[in-house]
């Protein structure tokens, strides 16, 4: 790969990452307390370090990294997002996993190029933590965890 291609293939990333911190945002915005708010908080801040690590991978290779703003279309998840988890929890969750599908599907087919060892360590990482949340949330869902924290009290 060229420095060009590797450096479009990380702001894909990046943007994507944005576009999923935004989406998070949201619908942690129209979320109370309990269990899900906590773990997608945290799955946030995965992405929040994605956007950094991204970035210094970029930096690394004497590139600026893009402006961080949600571009079009994560504009429009973050607007669906912040819509349906106002529907309440289990509308959060559905929006999440479509969201988390996208994330983990694109960094999979980032996986799959040629990156240096360095660049690929970083992408792995991401790459990783997108199956996490995206399992997490599956099972959220299946489980329907926000009703424990109803019979709890909070």
């Amino acid at each position: 790969m060229t420095n060009q291609e590797i450096a479009e293939a990380l702001e894909e990333l990046l943007q994507l990452d944005t576009d999923a911190v935004l989406a998070y945002d949201r619908a942690l915005g129209a979320l109370g307390e309990g269990t899900v708010p906590h773990q997608l908080a945290t799955f946030k801040l995965d992405h929040q370090r994605h956007v950094v690590e991204l970035s210094q991978v970029l930096l690394r290779m004497n590139r600026e990294p893009p402006e961080l703003k949600p571009d079009v279309k994560g504009t429009l998840l973050g607007g669906m997002t912040g819509l349906r988890a106002r529907l309440g929890t289990q509308q959060a969750l559905e929006a999440m996993r479509s969201n988390e599908q996208l994330t983990t599907s694109t960094y999979a087919r980032a996986l799959a190029r040629p990156f240096p060892p360095d660049v690929l360590e970083v992408v792995r990482r991401g790459s990783a933590d997108e199956q996490r949340h995206l399992a997490w949330i599956e099972r959220a869902l299946d489980e329907r965890l926000w009703e424990l924290d109803r019979g709890a009290g909070i």
